[in-house]
This record gives structure tokens, sequence and C-alpha cells, in this order.
């Protein structure tokens, strides 16, 4: 697996042999710093962590957002701890070692980091500090300081690219201590010597803190001097970080109604999994990840997956971070109502497309947040964003007005976007009759709704294949899961619409991984063509609303009610199967079961929470 740390300002990526890939600062997603940050030890050869003589394992330390990674062989057990403090933006790495022989082992730990700072790196100097006992690499912009609570006994500053590198002298087991070096892409090492008896463990903690000192000399100064601080306060760190996630589970828990209790415990843990990651999404300037991932470019934020994610965060309880979200929705929004493609996580557009189907779900989630809150204040204070959203809905669903789709491949009117038209009316209608407004623009929301209830459904339907199409102009009758959203959420079609249960039947049926699971659509070539966490997911919640409304009706048979709860239960064990440590991919490899493209994706692991709370009164505008 692979695992991601961090604190609302900062976050670092962990790959899966716990070295560390890369970081984001001095928000989330922007700037990236590369860091290829690892350590070795040297004992009669060198091994490095990811090495392939360890046997690894990788889990988070339960209920917390701490990475542990365990590495053994025949001679030792090592661990490493990763995590980020709530307060201060540090990555802490604990290393411990532990002599499984009956012999004393002499050895050397290396820490080694080719720390590439900013989106373009520039030429830097790394040094070591004798008198702080620290590495300090600085550029102009940023400064990089690691140190550790143990006295390093060797260090090497280089150049990756030349005979001064400290790579090169790390697998020689001894560094040559230049003290500095500058180039573009610079490194460093430092180590210590152990001494282990039989039975014994030795740890050591190394530290790095990033800033942002922009040529101020006396900013370096102090980053240096923060270390110690750092060192001495390093214990409380540990227990405040893992007191600070256990009891932030505790209180959301705390809150859950009776029925919502019992359907976290069906997956304790989970739901916790799914809510920490989550939480490591959202920039304490409001704007939400979609993903933490590079490969794909996922490390922004876009109002499809904000919206969603909010919706789950909603549930769990998290007013502060919701409400914080919609003031970076209020900052972000565009004249006309409109939201642009993505947008870094700043607020600065990054791609500037639109896609409809972000403003009627950012319309929905404010809904739900209110059902869930109760904050009329939250309402009021964003009434006059969701009135300009709702006025430009108002506008492209009499046009029918084009854009691109949710899966930003094609340009139309897509059967998806317009279920999500209707379900953001519908949200502020309801907003407005709650806040008792009288605007005019009110009556022209209620008759683009019903013009797509009462006119367009019937377009966007096949006779001849008894289900809904892709897309309405241009004509494209391709299935894809995601029509499932014309119902759930946004219940522009009933759930048991004949018409819809057939839909969903070819759906289920258009798909035949050797794995399992539901896909975009049959013909996707994205990643080779893969089921989705996300699709899976939608198809389980439409089919948990068919039996919610079909269960209402006394004249339904039990073994029909019977046959989509089975269906139910295989889809939603399907999505906890492929899980990986508890984190979320996008997609699973069609013939392998592996994670691909992005992972941990926010949009995942925020279906598998609404999937869990499954309460429709509040789910449906």
């Amino acid at each position: 697996m692979v695992g991601i740390i961090g604190n609302g300002n900062i976050l670092a990526k962990i790959d899966d042999s716990g070295s560390i890939e890369y970081m984001f600062y001095p928000s989330l997603g922007y700037e990236k710093h590369i860091f290829d940050a690892s350590f070795a030890i040297f004992n009669h050869g060198l091994k490095w962590a990811w090495d392939n003589n360890w046997d690894i394992n990788q889990s988070y330390v339960k209920d917390t957002n701490i990475l542990r990674t365990t590495y053994e062989c025949n001679e030792f057990l090592m661990e490493s701890r990763d995590y980020i403090p709530i307060s201060h933006n540090i990555i802490i790495k604990q290393i411990s070692i532990s002599n499984k022989t009956d012999e004393t082992q002499d050895l050397k730990l290396f820490f080694y980091e080719n720390l590439r700072m900013g989106e373009i790196p520039k030429e830097n100097t790394v040094q070591f500090i004798k008198d702080h006992q620290t590495i300090l690499k600085y550029d102009g912009t940023y400064s990089t300081c690691i140190g550790s609570d143990k006295k390093i006994d060797s260090y090497q500053c280089g150049v990756r690219s030349s005979d001064k590198s400290a790579l090169l002298d790390i697998a020689n087991g001894l560094l040559k201590e230049y003290s500095s070096s500058s180039g573009l892409i610079t490194d460093s090492a430092i180590s210590w010597n152990l001494k282990l008896l039989p039975g014994q463990k030795q740890s050591v903690s190394v530290y790095i803190i990033i800033n942002q000192y922009n040529g101020d000399y006396q900013k370096l100064m102090e980053i240096m001097d923060s270390i110690k601080v750092v060192i001495d306060n390093h214990e409380d760190f540990y227990q405040l970080t893992n007191s600070y996630w256990k009891n932030l589970l505790e209180t959301t828990i705390s809150k859950l109604s009776a029925n919502e209790l019992n359907r976290v415990m069906m997956c304790e843990d989970l739901c916790k999994r799914s809510f920490l990651t989550l939480l490591l999404l959202c920039d304490r300037g409001g704007g939400i990840m979609a993903s933490p991932s590079l490969y794909p470019d996922y490390r922004h934020v876009w109002c499809r997956d904000g919206g969603y994610i909010a919706v789950a965060l909603s549930l769990c309880g998290q007013s502060s971070i919701v409400e914080k979200y919609f003031e970076w929705c209020r900052k972000t929004q565009n004249e006309d109502g409109s939201w642009v493609q993505s947008y870094y996580i700043n607020g600065i557009p990054r791609l500037t497309a639109i896609q409809i189907d972000q403003v009627g779900t950012t319309l929905w989630a404010a809904l739900i947040h209110y059902r869930k809150s109760d904050n009329e204040k939250f309402l009021k204070k964003n009434w006059a964003m969701i009135k300009k959203a709702a006025d430009y809905l108002s506008n492209v669903a009499v046009t029918l007005y084009p854009s691109y789709d949710l899966w930003e491949e094609k340009y139309g009117v897509f059967t998806y976007t317009l279920g999500s038209v209707y379900g953001g009316l519908k949200s502020a209608i309801e907003i407005a009759k709650i806040l008792e407004e009288n605007s005019e623009s009110i009556e022209k929301w209620q008759n683009a709704s019903e013009f797509l209830k009462e006119e367009v459904v019937e377009k966007i339907y096949l006779n001849d294949k008894n289900r809904f199409l892709k897309a309405l102009h241009p004509k494209d009758e391709a299935l894809d899961s995601s029509i499932l959203g014309i119902s759930f959420p946004f219940n522009l079609v009933n759930a048991d619409d004949p018409k819809m249960v057939a839909t969903a039947d070819q759906i289920e049926s258009a798909f035949n991984y050797k794995v399992g699971g539901i896909g975009r659509y049959p013909e996707d070539v994205y990643f080779g063509g893969n089921p989705w966490i996300i699709n899976t997911l939608w198809l389980y919640m439409y089919y948990e609303m068919l039996v919610y409304t079909l269960s209402k009706n006394k004249s339904i048979k039990k073994e029909i009610l019977e046959n989509y709860r089975e269906k139910c239960s295989e889809l939603f064990d399907w999505a906890c199967k492929y899980t990986f440590s508890g984190l979320m991919p996008e997609q699973i490899h069609k013939d392998l079961g592996v994670p691909i493209s992005a992972m941990p994706l926010g949009w995942s692991h925020a279906m598998f929470i609404i999937a869990i709370h499954g309460d429709f009164d509040i789910l449906i505008p």
C-alpha cells in the first residue's frame, strides 16, 4: 500500500517501503516538493528500506493518521512511524531497530534525502551545521532543516549526479563528511553508529521542517533553532498526535444516532479510515483536494469531488470544515454563478472549461449540510452564492446548454448533468423555502425543474432499448453508470420507475470484469478500463434506494426485495474487499485486483461514507 500523513497545512506521501516520496507545502497540493527520502542499515553489507529481502508490512496505527511500516529479516525487526503533528509543520519519522539474534550487532543507520524543493526546482545549497547538528537545505524561497533526537555521528552533503553524491557513499558504508554542496539536485545523508545487544531495541527519530523563508537569513536561523524545540518535546508530539486523532474519532462517533451507529459498526475500521483520510485532504484555507496523487495529477479542487466529500463530512458532523469549504466556494464562484472545471487549492483557476454538473452538486451539498447541521445561519451566509448558482442552472436547463461531462472527456448535454441540474434546482428551492425568500428567481427555478422532469426525461429515454441514454446532444446511446445519478442522488427519475430499473439492470450486466465490480462504461480505456469504487457504490446506492422505495409498497413480493438486497450485499462487499489498509483507490485492475490510478481518492471514500449512512430522507433533494 501507500500512505498519506498531514495536518491541513502540509501533506506527505509515503510509499509502500516507508520512503517519503513527496510533500505539499505551504498548502495542500501546491507546491510539491519531491523528497526521495529513505533510510538504510549497514551491517555486513547495505540494506535499504526498499530491499526485497525485507518482509515489509504497512498499516496505520489504529484510529490515527500515524503510518507504521515494519521490516523484518533473520537478524533485525525494524519499524518506521511517520506522522505530522497537528500543531507543527514537521514530518517526523521514528525508526526503531531490534536485534533478533543471540549476538551483539554493530551497525550504521543512514537517513538519505534527495529533496527537490518547489514545483520547478532551483539551484540550492545543502549544508551540515555542526553547532546545530542539522542538515540545512535552501534555495532562496524554501528552506528545509533535518535533525534528530540522537547525536549524528557522520554526514555528507553532495550533488546527486557527481562523485560527491551521498547516495554513493552510503553504498560504501562510510560518509566523506563534505559539509556543503550546491547544485540543481543536491542530496545529503546523516548516520548513527548503533550497538545492539542480543534482543535489544534502539530508536532514532528524524525531524524534517520546511519553511518559506524567501531569502530572509533570520528565518534560516529560526528554522534551525526550532529543531531544538522539537527534540526537547518529541515524546509529547507523538502522544498529542495520537490522542488528537483518537479523540476526534470518539467525538464524531458519540454524535451519531443509534441507526447511524449500527450501520457504522458493520464495517467500523473502514468507516474510521475513510473519515480520517478525508480530513487529510481538507486544506485549512477551505479547499478540498481530490487526491494527493501526482500521476495522475489530482491534487486540485473539483467542486464535484468537493461536493461529495463535503456531504460525507457533513454526515460525520464536521460542520466547521464543511462551512470553510463553502466559504472557499463563495470566493471562487464566477459572476454568472458557475465554477470552472478545477482549481488550485488556493482558489486560482487551473482548468477553465465548464462542467455544469459541479454547480448542481454544490447546491445539493449545501442542502445536505443544512439538513445535518440545522444551521440556518449557514444558509443565510451562502444565500447570495446559492441564488447565483440556481439562476445559472435555470438558464442552462431551459436552453439545454452543453458542457463537458463529469468524466471530462466529451462535450454535450449529458444525462448525468441534467440530473445534477435538477438536483441543484430542487435543493435551491428548498433552501429558499427555509429562508422564506420570495425572489422572482424562485419561480424560474421551479419552472426549469418541472421542464426537466416533465419534458426532458422523455427525451433521454430510448424506447427501443428500454433504458436511458448517456447524452442528448450529440445523441450518445452508450451505457454509462453515471446515468444512475438521475435517480441517486438527484431524483430526477424515481428509483422505482420501470425505466430506471431497466437501466440499472443493463448497467449491471454490461460489466464482466474478472475481479468483479462496476466500471464507468464498457468502452472505457482510461488506464485500460477497470472497475471503479465510485461506480460500484453508485449502483449499490441505487439498489438500496430502490429497496427503500419498494418496501413501502405492500404489494411487492418479498422475493423481489430479497433479490435486490443480495445485489446490494455483493456490491458493498466488493467495495470493502478492494481497499488497501483502509485506503480506497480510484480503480481496481480488472484482472489483477490491485489499485490503479490515484490512491487514496477522496470521492471513493466519500461515496463509502454516504453509502454507510444511507438515510435517503436526508440525501435526496
